[in-house]
């Protein structure tokens, strides 16, 4: 048989203009040096790598992702040497985590598929098949999220690789970084490159802070113990909440609220969200006491309340960028939007340790907290 062509994929990095010694900045450079080694071992796989030539701020709100991917993978397949019949992206800080036989998984869709890290919520995916339909498809997508399920929509049969180990994991934030960096400390885990591994140990954070995960030790010393209770809430896959069942000697409060919230279509009403709904009854500090009654330490997802408050899944109708990264450390200084400054500042005088972040946070990092909470790391 004929050797397959390679299949096309294009590596997103980030966009410049992060002011130096911001958290923003940290994030950017982290997901830059990440986008250049997942590029490298993509095509040590064989897959054959463009860079996405586009690159807008998270909070530009005019930014579709579907247009500029498509104008993208034009310019790459006519610049191609050979057939290609299989096309595919990956964000910047996608994939951090996942081995070679996991990539090798997403590069291997069959005629009529699409193969994705994430079906409901991707940041990486490879569609094979006819190519000028899937990218039709593809061009009113809004972000690269809801890349498969347009393909689906489309006709293609989809294949969802969240169940494989760390698939899911993907750098957007600061926090995602130390996460990262917390994952280079344990067994199992894939070894990065030199590069991104030195990055992580001397980059610096506002007022000289390490890329450290807040509250770390605290958190694990609940995780051990049979006595008290964990509370976790926002966009918590099905994986990790069976995780959280099996492998903490504690009790989990679990409240799975929006997941998906990012590709979901056609429902007009925007994201909801039970806890933002109790917080706009009362106060953020209020949120904050309750929850902190409820157990003795707090890992929320506070993107689903920013979604909520804004009425849209859309990150530039959030909090800045700037702020909602400075929240996840407890960095009230830097947090202007009253509602979050409130509620991060609440947070930081609470009883038990609450834990801020994004999705990364209540999925494959909820498995790394858990990992260095009995490997005493």
């Amino acid at each position: 048989m004929p050797e397959r062509p390679a299949p096309l994929v294009l590596v997103a990095t980030p966009g410049t203009g992060q002011p130096f010694g911001t958290h923003a900045a940290v994030a950017a450079e982290g997901q830059r040096l990440l986008a250049a080694e997942l590029s490298h071992r993509l095509g040590r796989l064989g897959a054959a790598v463009a860079p996405l030539p586009f690159a807008a701020p998270p909070d530009a709100g005019s930014f579709r992702w579907g247009p500029g991917f498509v104008a993208g993978a034009q310019h790459a397949l006519d610049g191609a040497t050979g057939p290609v019949d299989a096309i595919g992206h990956a964000g910047a800080g996608a994939l951090a985590l996942l081995d070679d036989a996991g990539l090798d998984a997403l590069l291997s869709p069959i005629r009529g598929e699409v193969v994705a890290n994430n079906r409901f919520s991707a940041d990486a995916f490879v569609v094979a098949g006819d190519l000028d339909r899937a990218l039709a498809a593809l061009g009113d997508c809004e972000s690269d999220n809801g890349a498969p399920r347009a393909l689906n929509d489309a006709g293609w049969e989809s294949r969802d690789l969240g169940g494989t180990d760390w698939a899911r994991f993907d750098v957007d934030t600061a926090l995602d970084l130390a996460l990262l960096r917390l994952a280079t400390r344990l067994d199992g885990t894939r070894p990065l490159d030199g590069s991104v591994r030195g990055f992580l140990e001397m980059a610096r954070l506002p007022g000289d802070r390490p890329l450290e995960v807040p509250h770390l030790e605290e958190i694990g010393a609940v995780v051990r113990d049979r006595s008290p209770e964990l509370v976790v809430a926002g966009r918590v896959p099905s994986s990790t909440w069976q995780l959280l069942e099996t492998e903490t000697a504690c009790r989990v409060r679990a409240l799975v609220e929006e997941r998906g919230m990012r590709s979901a279509r056609g429902s007009g009403a925007g994201p909801r969200s039970i806890l933002a709904a109790l917080m706009a009854r009362s106060s953020p500090a209020d949120l904050v006491d309750e929850l902190a009654r409820l157990g003795d330490a707090v890992v929320l997802d506070t993107r689903v309340l920013m979604a909520a408050i804004a009425g849209s899944a859309d990150a530039s109708a959030w909090p800045p960028e700037e702020e909602r990264f400075a929240s996840d450390f407890g960095d009230a200084s830097r947090v202007a939007t009253p509602w979050l400054r409130e509620l991060v500042e609440a947070a930081g005088g609470a009883s038990v340790p609450f834990l801020f972040g994004g999705h990364a946070l209540v999925s494959d990092g909820l498995r790394l907290i858990v990992a260095a909470a009995w490997q005493g790391r």
